[in-house]
C-alpha cells in the first residue's frame, strides 16, 4: 500500500502541503481584503508541477472558512471538457459559469434541495438544461433570485439556438458570464475570489471577444470579486501581466522548485513519518537527481515507500534502481512525452532547437545554430522566444538561455537526442 506521505500527480491534499505556508498566509490576508472593499489581485507564475494548482486548492479550502467569501477555481486549460469538446470561448464560458454557480450553491447549502446539479444543468444538452432549469427553479424558493434566474434563462436561450450563435449573442453571453460573480455578490451580500488556473490559455480567445482586454475591463470595475491568475507558461504569463492590457498592475508571486535545504528537510520529514530509514548521503542523492523539484521529490519518495516496508532502510542500490526507472514507461516517461507534445512537433524548428539545446548542453543562440542546418542565430532567437513563452526555457541576464526543467532536459538528452 502506498504511504500517504508522498503524492505525485494532481494537486496534493492539505495535510501534505509543504513549504508554501508564508505565501498562503500572505495571499489569504490580501484576498480577504475584498470584504473591506479593497481589491487585491495576484498572479501565481512558475514552472510546471511546482505546486501552483495545489496552492490554489489549499487557498480555496482556507477561504471557505472565511465568512461571506466564496472561492472558485476555474481550469482555463479546459482539461475536463477538452476530452469531449473543443476548447472554445463558448465552452470556456460554460465551465466558468458552471464553477461560479456550483460554488454559490455549495456556499448557500442548497445542494440537497436540487435533484439536478446546476453544474450539469449548465454544461448539459439543451433539452436537459430546459428540463433541469424548470425543475431546479421550481424546487426551491432560494433559487428564485433575480441574477441567477436571469443568467440561467440566458444560458437556455443560448443553447436553444438552432444555428451557430451570432457574434452579438456570444458577446452577450461573455458579458453576463464574467459579471455573474459580481452581480451575485451584490444581490446576496457575498464576495467571490476567482482563481483561474493556467490563465495563459485565455489569450487564444480573440473572436468575437478579445478576451484579455474585455476581462481586464470587468476586473477594474468589479468591487466584490478578487482574482488569482495562475500559469505555467512563464513567458506568456509575463507578457500578459506586464504588457497590455494589465500593464504590470497585478503583482506576481513566483512558485519555483524548493532550494536544497528545504528539499532535504522535506525528505527527512516525510520518510520519518513513513517510518523509513535513510541517511543524509542518500537524501542528498535524491535531491541531486530531482533538482529539488517538488513533483519529482514526491515521485521518488512514493517509489521508495512502494519498494520498502515500515522500518526498512532505503539503500543506495534502490536509489540507483529508481533513477534508471524514471525515464521508462513505468516511470515518468508519459509526463515528459506530454511536455514535448506541448512544444508542437509540427513546428519542427522549434522542437529541433529544444532537442539540440538539451542534447548538447547548449546555451547561446550562436552555439545552437551550429547544430541546426541552414539556420542563423537570429532565427534561433525567434525559436527560443517561442519556447520561453511556453515556459520551457528562460533567458539569463548575460543573454544565454537555460532549460527550466532539468529533468526534462535529461530525458531529452538520454532518450530522444542522438549525437552524430
Amino acid at each position: 500500500m502506498v504511504e500517504p506521505n508522498f503524492k505525485f500527480g494532481g494537486p496534493i491534499e492539505p495535510k501534505l502541503f509543504y513549504n508554501r505556508e508564508k505565501e498562503v498566509k500572505f495571499l489569504l490576508n490580501q484576498l480577504s481584503e475584498i470584504k473591506k472593499g479593497v481589491q487585491h489581485n495576484y498572479a501565481l507564475v512558475g514552472p510546471r508541477r511546482t505546486g501552483k494548482s495545489s496552492l490554489l486548492q489549499f487557498l480555496q479550502i482556507e477561504l471557505r472558512k472565511k465568512k461571506a467569501i466564496i472561492p472558485v477555481v476555474v481550469d482555463c486549460e479546459g482539461r475536463e471538457i477538452a476530452e469531449r469538446l473543443e476548447l472554445t470561448l463558448e465552452t470556456f464560458l460554460e465551465a466558468y459559469s458552471g464553477a461560479v454557480i456550483d460554488a454559490y450553491i455549495t456556499y448557500a447549502k442548497l445542494g440537497d434541495k436540487i435533484k439536478i446539479r446546476l453544474k450539469e444543468l449548465v454544461m448539459g444538452a439543451k433539452d436537459k438544461i430546459i428540463a433541469g432549469l424548470a425543475e431546479a427553479l421550481g424546487s426551491t424558493k432560494a433559487l428564485e433570485l433575480k441574477t441567477l434566474s436571469d443568467y440561467l434563462t440566458l444560458r437556455v436561450e443560448f443553447e436553444k439556438l438552432t444555428s451557430k450563435p451570432s457574434e452579438r449573442e456570444v458577446i452577450r453571453f461573455f458579458e453576463d458570464t464574467i459579471s455573474l460573480p459580481e452581480k451575485l455578490g451584490k444581490e446576496k451580500n457575498v464576495f467571490f475570489v476567482m482563481m483561474l488556473d493556467e490563465f495563459q490559455y485565455t489569450a487564444k480567445f480573440i473572436r468575437p471577444v478579445h478576451f484579455l482586454p474585455a476581462f481586464r475591463r470587468h476586473v477594474q470595475k468589479q468591487k466584490r470579486v478578487a482574482y488569482m491568475l495562475s500559469g505555467s507558461s512563464i513567458g506568456m504569463m509575463e507578457d500578459i501581466l506586464q504588457g497590455m492590457p494589465f500593464g504590470g498592475h497585478i503583482p506576481i508571486e513566483w512558485v519555483d522548485s524548493f532550494d536544497n535545504v528545504i528539499a532535504k528537510k522535506f525528505l527527512k520529514d516525510r520518510f520519518k513519518k513513513a517510518r523509513r530509514t535513510i541517511n543524509d548521503n542518500n537524501i542528498e542523492k535524491i535531491v541531486n537527481i530531482t533538482n529539488s523539484h517538488p513533483a519529482y521529490l514526491n515521485w521518488f519518495g512514493e517509489q521508495c515507500c512502494r519498494e520498502t516496508v515500515k522500518g526498512e532502510k532505503i539503500t543506495p542500490e534502490l536509489i540507483v534502481e529508481l533513477e534508471e526507472k524514471i525515464f521508462e514507461r513505468e516511470g515518468l516517461r508519459h509526463i515528459f512525452e506530454g511536455d514535448i507534445a506541448k512544444i508542437s512537433p509540427r513546428k519542427g524548428k522549434i522542437l529541433q532547437t529544444f532537442i539540440e539545446m538539451a542534447g548538447h548542453d547548449l546555451n547561446s543562440p550562436t552555439e545552437i545554430s551550429k547544430h541546426l542546418p541552414r539556420t542563423k542565430p537570429s532565427e534561433v532567437i525567434i525559436y527560443l522566444k517561442r519556447l520561453e513563452k511556453k515556459g520551457f526555457v528562460k533567458k539569463q541576464k548575460k543573454g544565454d538561455y537555460r532549460i527550466v526543467d532539468q529533468m526534462l532536459k535529461k530525458y531529452v538528452k538520454e532518450k530522444i537526442h542522438t549525437t552524430p
